[in-house]
């Protein structure tokens, strides 16, 4: 169900924890995945997730109606998850482990594979649009405006990423 989350704005202003919830609820898939694209750790996404929310109460005075909600939100996703990253990014773990508890696996006869180890070939912004449009079902013309890149841009590497993937995941199944 697509919701209008203008209608959640004003609520939201006048700290309404109902408005929230329901906003946390129906956005919490795409913060995750554009966090985790970047970061790729678990417990400094649920960090980052919870500092995204809270940047979103403080900043929702600037957020004009009209204007795309969702994609506004996760920009400041985004933007939290790159700052953490550009101070902290030599100190970033990936733990393998990790990605079982928190996304869907494939399994093979031989090997498990999360959705992090599927998306391994893939770049950043790669990453981010495919788990943007796989994991929160989000339409490519809201990808483009997270990512800041024209629609025909965003089609073309989530294709070109489809197809690295289907690649990738022949040679690792075949292992």
């Amino acid at each position: 169900m697509q919701i209008n989350y203008d209608d959640y704005i004003d609520s939201l202003i006048n700290k309404d924890n109902e408005a929230f919830k329901i906003i946390y609820d129906n956005t919490k898939k795409g913060v995750f995945s554009i966090i985790i694209s970047i970061v790729r750790n678990k417990a400094v996404t649920e960090d980052l997730m919870q500092d995204t929310y809270i940047k979103m109460v403080e900043k929702i005075h600037q957020y004009k109606k009209g204007r795309n909600f969702y994609a506004w939100l996760l920009q400041i996703a985004k933007n939290t998850a790159l700052d953490h990253y550009r101070k902290f990014n030599k100190e970033i773990v990936y733990d393998p482990m990790e990605q079982s508890y928190y996304h869907d696996s494939l399994k093979t006869e031989e090997k498990t594979y999360s959705v992090l180890d599927l998306v391994k070939p893939l770049d950043d912004l790669e990453k981010q649009i495919v788990l943007l449009h796989a994991v929160d079902d989000m339409k490519f013309k809201d990808i483009a405006q997270v990512v800041d890149k024209p629609l025909g841009t965003v089609l073309w590497i989530y294709n070109k990423a489809i197809k690295s993937l289907k690649s990738y995941l022949e040679v690792e199944v075949q292992k």
